[in-house]
């Protein structure tokens, strides 16, 4: 009884991370500068892709990962600079836009790739036994890598120069541009940050699921709960709660016999009370900001 509970307690853990992993770059976005990246799926999408198209011509794994992670950034940039920026005050537009890139995206992967089914090799395929729970090997160092971003996107937010001035700028953004911040560099670096970690998070899932056109879509109605249960702007704490609620109650839920569309049904439904209840979200109800 006690290894299930363990084993349960662990499975939870992995999948919140990894649920983590893959909003981290629309919470960056969206909590930041507050603009609704409705391509946070197909920018996952490509990262796969790009990573299977990599590996298959014999890049290493690790490499395929940072160029494909370096390309969505690229194309974040050139989304960001031709379109984006002439937006930034119009949430409605920005909705539409990223949406509309989301569709277009979308179908260049399908003319691109085509839509058979794509798998990416495992690299580490093996477990790790720690006596009372076997653990996966690639999923356990998926997990540490979510912390690693977490904790360095907690140590620029919180501990450096360019963290104050974000902060600065989510609290008062004609304050801060009085006081020198240069307000278009900072949304552009912001919104190139987030589109890499969401071809990152693309690249390091790949392995997980076959790769398909629709993939990063399956993440982004999770990845929008993570970020709204967590609380819009908690990138950190916020992003954790909201993947645990979503990601780690599914896995109780799961153990408990449920079958998974039951169990998903169901954790959607307790966001949603969450919100209706908290609207600011979980974390922000806390106070740490």
């Amino acid at each position: 009884m006690m290894s299930i509970i363990v084993s349960v307690l662990f499975d939870a853990a992995l999948l919140t991370l990894t649920l983590a992993l893959a909003a981290l770059g629309l919470a960056v976005i969206y909590g930041l500068m507050g603009v609704i990246n409705m391509g946070h799926g197909a920018m996952l999408t490509l990262g796969a892709y790009l990573t299977w198209a990599a590996t298959s011509r014999g890049i290493p794994f690790v490499f395929s990962v940072l160029l494909a992670a370096l390309i969505v950034g690229v194309i974040g940039l050139l989304l960001e600079h031709l379109v984006i920026r002439h937006f930034y005050d119009k949430p409605f537009e920005t909705l539409l836009i990223t949406w509309g890139f989301f569709l277009i995206m979308t179908e260049l992967i399908k003319i691109v790739f085509g839509t058979d089914l794509r798998n990416v090799k495992n690299p580490l395929p093996d477990s790790i036994n720690l006596g009372i729970v076997e653990l996966p090997a690639y999923q356990s160092l998926l997990a540490c890598i979510s912390l690693f971003l977490i904790f360095t996107l907690a140590v620029v937010f919180y501990h450096t120069s360019l963290g104050i001035k974000i902060r600065a700028l989510i609290q008062n953004r004609e304050m801060a541009s009085l006081l020198g911040v240069n307000i278009a560099y900072m949304y552009k670096m912001v919104f190139v940050a987030g589109s890499c970690i969401a071809g990152l998070a693309g690249a390091l899932i790949s392995p997980l699921l076959s790769v398909d056109p629709y993939i990063g879509m399956v993440f982004l109605a999770r990845s929008f709960f993570v970020v709204i249960v967590g609380g819009i702007g908690q990138i950190l704490g916020g992003t954790l709660v909201g993947s645990f609620l979503i990601g780690g109650s599914e896995t109780f839920f799961a153990a408990l016999q449920f079958k998974q569309t039951f169990a998903q049904t169901i954790v959607f439904a307790l966001a949603i009370v969450v919100l209706r209840f908290r609207p600011s979200g979980l974390w922000t109800v806390q106070g740490r900001r």
